[in-house]
């Protein structure tokens, strides 16, 4: 519990959120306009009630940060015709209720398709090893985090009647989308510690350098957040683009 402690420390925080509060003041009458682009990272801020501390010239958008969210209708309706197609489909939960076209792997499975639950990769392989008689379909979704644990099972070698649908996301072109948008207000981007951990935080330097806005790679305890907050912040206040990694 030490170091749960430590990340989620009151007074911290405190601090944290004063000088958070100075740097945005020091940033104009309009404000500072930031966006994360990670669940995890919406979820720690609704979790701790971040938002409910943050200073009034700070605005911190939703990013399009969930991977699930953001599956196709095509992608949906490929896993659906496989079922149909007398495979069985091992995915994540939360990719049941995801609509296609004629409606969801939620909704095939309650007409009779075989449609299971997995937390993983690995559980595919172990399940599609089980029945050698049968043929499976691993429908993987997920940024970075998640790909390499379904390119790592097939670097190994799965089983022959396991095959995969990659629906997996990369979060780099995400952030390219919302740059680009015509009148966009995004002056910073909160970056994905655990996304990073996998590709570096250099990754976001191209980027950085086409658009000129700054990027920090953060972690997901309210402290790492507060932090990060800060140094983009003082970032947009200097008028500097550069990729920090707050995420050490």
């Amino acid at each position: 519990m030490k170091y749960i402690d430590e990340y989620r420390d009151p007074q911290a925080a405190k601090r944290l959120t004063e000088r958070l509060d100075a740097v945005v003041r020091e940033c104009g009458p309009d404000g500072v306009t930031i966006m994360h682009v990670c669940g995890s990272h919406e979820q720690a801020i609704a979790k701790f009630g971040l938002r409910a501390i943050f200073p009034p010239g700070l605005e911190v958008i939703m990013g399009p940060g969930c991977p699930v969210c953001v599956t196709d209708v095509r992608e949906v309706d490929e896993a659906i015709s496989l079922a149909l197609d007398g495979k069985v489909i091992l995915t994540y939960g939360d990719m049941l209720r995801v609509p296609g076209s004629n409606g969801s792997l939620a909704i095939a499975q309650a007409k009779g398709v075989d449609v299971r639950v997995v937390y993983g990769p690995s559980a595919a392989v172990a399940i599609a090893k089980s029945k050698p008689d049968r043929d499976f379909v691993f429908f993987a979704s997920g940024f970075e985090t998640t790909a390499v644990a379904t390119a790592g099972v097939i670097l190994a070698g799965p089983p022959p009647n396991l095959s995969f649908l990659s629906t997996h996301k990369y979060i780099p072109p995400v952030m390219e989308i919302v740059a680009e948008m015509p009148n966009t207000r995004i002056q910073g981007f909160l970056a994905a510690g655990n996304a990073a951990t996998i590709t570096g935080w250099g990754i976001f330097e191209p980027f950085v350098h086409r658009h000129g806005i700054p990027v920090v790679v953060a972690g997901f305890e309210p402290l790492d957040i507060l932090s990060a907050l800060i140094i983009l912040a003082e970032l947009i206040q200097d008028g500097d683009a550069e990729v920090k990694n707050a995420y050490p």
